[in-house]
């Protein structure tokens, strides 16, 4: 029990730091869940099934281009963390502009081009004709938002850097509250507004996503910032900066593509399995007699017998049909995804906190206050996001409905929610350790391990568990957990082995 006591002054230093990213992150994280919530409480079941299913393909593309450029805020937070403490403010303005340089260019042309490629991305990943015709709009209307995503969080990377993690909070409650507003009245076509669906989900995330990068943007311009960082001149251009930058974010982007490649094959396989039990659901004897049926009275010249037949192969069509309109599995997996972004986002701010500690630290010449801070935040992580997950183990249908209104949704994910829910703590404190490494320049050996994990344990394990045995989703979820429990060990390995506080950047 020793273990999990907290110690009062690191606590409340990484809480202090940690509590407007939390709120910051959450929100922002809201964005994505009022798409999900909303879509999922549509009436139109077939709309409403498939949409969500669309919503699950459509973020991991979505991360992964927007992901892999947001990765420049690895090497900015800590460039900007390690000047700051040293006492060159200067310095970290230097860090700002070189960043956002990069990010306003890559941003606009990631924006434009993946728009025009998702049509022909899109369809792999589900071959669903209901989920690729309200999936394809969506993502390209989200793309559209890359720029804005990747421009917030260059900006956001900057203030956590220097302490100020309000900023990005307050962008984050109004971005969140304006897309909230948007998407209900373009989903649902409140007030006079077009019935939008899926598409309006997209729409207005994009909006409320650019409305959010000019919040980041104003309070850049604030005479205090400008007078302490000098953030905006020309003359702050530098390669070596530049260098310095993408060098220390790459790897962090790279495993953000690794991460997010890992999880679109994950939803495929999820929709493999939606085949799969649509399939074993089809009436195979019932076809053969009505094919055989049906050979004997074309041979036999009997015309007037097609018509039962044709009465009885009608709901059989229909209930294929059907089938193919209900993606259960992939829309329960989303809701289970959506449900873990709570945990993710959650550790990650903590995460962000304790970067920017560890990093300001090592500046200060401190590196045992560094690892201190580390193994504290993940403390206040297993304490809080552990009883998360214990309340999902023990009330997982009240958290699905919370998302979807579809009893079916519901009883297809009730079970893997629990599984997922036993180690929430695991998922918490593995997400800790990554920024933690991120924060003192490690970020390749995180590269490394989840480049080894997603392709040797996670996407190979789903196949072989939900396919191959035949245990279908929770199948699929069970790789997911053997990812999790590896990736937690062998990170806290690497911070525990302290080799990270003897990096120079």
């Amino acid at each position: 029990m020793r273990l999990l006591m907290l110690d009062r002054k690191l606590s409340r230093d990484v809480v202090k730091l940690a509590a407007p990213v939390v709120l910051g992150m959450v929100a922002q994280t809201s964005v994505n869940l009022a798409d999900t919530i909303m879509v999922g409480w549509m009436k139109d079941e077939v709309q409403s099934v498939a949409g969500v299913a669309a919503i699950g393909i459509t973020l991991p593309l979505y991360w992964a281009v927007g992901g892999f450029l947001s990765a420049l805020a690895v090497g900015t937070q800590a460039l900007t963390a390690r000047r700051f403490g040293e006492g060159k403010p200067e310095g970290s303005g230097r860090v700002l502009y070189n960043s956002l340089s990069a990010a306003f260019i890559f941003g606009a042309f990631a924006s434009i081009v993946g728009a025009l490629l998702i049509p022909f991305v899109f369809p792999f990943f589900n071959s669903n004709p209901d989920v690729v015709r309200l999936g394809i709009p969506y993502a390209q209307l989200r793309f559209l938002g890359v720029l804005s995503m990747v421009a917030t969080i260059g900006y956001k990377a900057f203030f956590d850097g220097i302490g100020k993690t309000y900023v990005h909070m307050t962008a984050s409650i109004v971005m969140n509250v304006v897309n909230i507003i948007l998407s209900a009245l373009f989903i649902f076509g409140l007030f006079g507004f077009p019935e939008m669906g899926v598409v309006g989900a997209g729409l207005a995330n994009t909006i409320a996503s650019y409305m959010g990068m000019g919040i980041m943007v104003a309070w850049s311009f604030k005479p205090e910032i400008i007078a302490t960082y000098r953030h905006y001149r020309r003359s702050n251009f530098n390669w070596p900066v530049l260098r310095e930058i993408v060098r220390l974010s790459l790897p962090g982007g790279l495993a953000t593509i690794v991460v997010m490649s890992g999880f679109l094959l994950f939803m495929k396989i999820v929709g493999h399995i939606d085949q799969q039990e649509w399939l074993a659901s089809f009436p195979r004897a019932s076809l053969f007699d009505l094919h055989r049926m049906l050979n004997e009275a074309l041979a036999g010249g009997r015309a007037s017998d097609l018509l039962p037949l044709a009465s009885g192969l009608l709901p059989a069509i229909d209930g294929l049909t059907a089938g193919s309109r209900s993606p259960l599995f992939a829309a329960g997996t989303k809701v289970i995804i959506d449900l873990m972004s709570i945990s993710f986002m959650s550790a990650m701010a903590i995460g962000t906190a304790t970067a920017t500690l560890i990093s300001q630290n090592l500046g200060r010449g401190k590196p045992r206050l560094a690892e201190q801070y580390g193994w504290e935040a993940v403390r206040i992580s297993f304490l809080t996001l552990g009883m998360l997950g214990f309340l999902e183990v023990i009330f997982p249908e009240f958290f699905l409905h919370l998302f979807t209104n579809k009893a079916a949704v519901i009883e297809a994910s009730a079970f893997s929610l629990r599984m997922v829910g036993v180690v929430n703590f695991m998922v918490a404190a593995g997400l800790i350790f990554m920024q933690a490494l991120f924060g003192a320049g490690n970020a390749k050996f995180v590269m490394y391990v989840e480049f080894t994990l997603h392709f040797t344990c996670l996407v190979p394990l789903a196949y072989l568990f939900g396919i191959h045995w035949n245990l279908g989703m929770e199948g699929v979820w069970l790789s997911a957990i053997v990812y999790v429990v590896s990736l937690s060990s062998i990170l806290a390995w690497k911070f525990w082995q302290g080799k990270w506080k003897y990096i120079k950047i």
